[in-house]
């Protein structure tokens, strides 16, 4: 039996690779993160919802013909909550994208700027399971929804403050973990 620590570390590795896979659309690690057949469901920043590894991967293979994240990603882990054979993590961070081909992101919801990289400010939820999909007691992600992050000197309604003044990843009694290379801020 896997104790807490452990599990911790396994959910970690699996962030870490997933984050890492988004630089440059390493399909290969991207997938090994998730369970087999069709028991992801991803809500992916498109706007769009991907069922299974099998869709996840057309939707790579077509981004890779139309975006680029030459730089990793750099994101922040605000929250990981353990409990038996379920975890959630909740992160957010700055991810350097630029269109390469004419369809971009393909989606009225999630448009580039006109220059070279668009460090995009998103956050993101990911739902771990101990089960590979296959059955075996394998920690994978089972669900993971980003969505757009404010711009960064937008103040929050209702109580103030800015990303910005915050710091990627920080709020009350948080103190952000990367897990991840760093990508470059600018």
């Amino acid at each position: 039996m896997a104790n807490e620590e452990q599990d911790r570390q396994e959910i970690l590795e699996l962030h870490r690779i997933w984050w890492e896979a988004n630089h440059q659309l390493v399909i290969p690690e991207m997938q090994s993160v998730f369970p087999s057949g069709m028991s992801y469901l991803m809500f992916n920043l498109n706007g769009h919802q991907y069922f299974g590894i099998e869709e996840k991967t057309k939707l790579w293979e077509h981004y890779q013909k139309e975006i680029d994240i030459v730089m990793y990603p750099d994101i922040e882990i605000m929250r990981l909550a353990i409990s038996g054979d379920m975890a959630w993590l909740a992160c957010e961070g700055i991810f350097p994208i630029r269109a390469i081909g004419a369809g971009g992101t393909g989606s009225a919801t999630w448009e580039l700027s006109e220059r070279d990289y668009d460090n995009f400010l998103l956050r993101a939820t990911e739902i771990y399971q101990r089960d590979d999909g296959d059955g075996k007691p394998v920690w994978k992600m089972w669900h993971f929804h980003a969505s757009p992050m404010a711009p960064a000197d937008e103040e929050r309604p209702g109580v103030g403050g800015t990303q910005n003044e915050r710091g990627v990843g920080h709020g009350p009694g948080i103190t952000p973990k990367r897990v991840t290379r760093s990508g470059t801020r600018s």
